[in-house]
């Protein structure tokens, strides 16, 4: 008559505790891959830091709940380990969606509706690109010959002001994730700037990623 032989209790337990421990692996193996699919093209085409991708974002993170419960659906207390995992996720897709900076299209589209001074002549345009912000964000930059740098930057923001921009002190406004700084001096990313006509000075105004202390 063949005996069978049931394995201890202790050892069944380590298995099942160490089937537990992969499937927990496998599920932040599948976030981990899921978010740098999802947040890879938002930062690419700087398509980040507006509501509607924040929205998209959240939304692509919480289809990654379908392999999480494959893994966790035999799971004791499997309800509140999706709660959490949703919690998770729509965390992880509201911090892809604010990652990043505006490309250097949506920079130029806002910087060519700025206001002008009154008599501003436009010297030179310089741009810079680059959506991932690991130095600077993409900004583009426009150098203006007006007839006084002091008038002419009251006047923009007066303008940026009744437009809908908040001013944040010392020439920098902002207006969703977009920010324009005014100066009475070339900004760095101009290489060589052209000197204004005599009589005047300059006025440069640049549009980048809204920088809020």
């Amino acid at each position: 008559m063949a005996t069978m032989v049931t394995p201890p209790a202790g050892d069944e337990r380590r298995a099942t505790a160490g089937r537990w421990v992969l499937r927990g692996v496998g599920v932040l193996a599948v976030w981990t891959v899921w978010t740098v699919l999802v947040g890879a093209p938002l930062l690419v085409t700087g398509e980040t830091g507006t509501a509607a991708s924040t929205a998209i974002a959240i939304a692509a993170m919480l289809v990654a709940l379908l392999p999480t419960w494959f893994l966790v659906r035999r799971a004791p207390g499997r309800r509140w380990i999706m709660a959490g995992a949703t919690v998770v996720l729509v965390v992880v897709g509201f911090v892809l969606g604010g990652l990043g900076g505006p490309s250097l299209a949506r920079m130029t589209s806002v910087g060519a509706s700025l206001p002008v001074a009154t008599g501003g002549q436009l010297l030179t345009v310089s741009s810079v690109e680059n959506t991932l912000c690991l130095q600077e964000c993409s900004q583009v930059t426009y150098l203006y010959a007006v007839l006084d740098s002091a008038t002419a930057s009251d006047q923009v923001g007066t303008e940026l002001v009744v437009r809908g921009w908040e001013s944040l002190g010392a020439g920098t406004y902002c207006r969703d994730d977009f920010g324009v700084r005014l100066t009475d001096v070339a900004d760095p990313i101009i290489a060589d700037p052209p000197t204004p006509p005599p009589g005047m000075e300059v006025l440069s105004v640049s549009t980048s990623r809204c920088e809020r202390a």
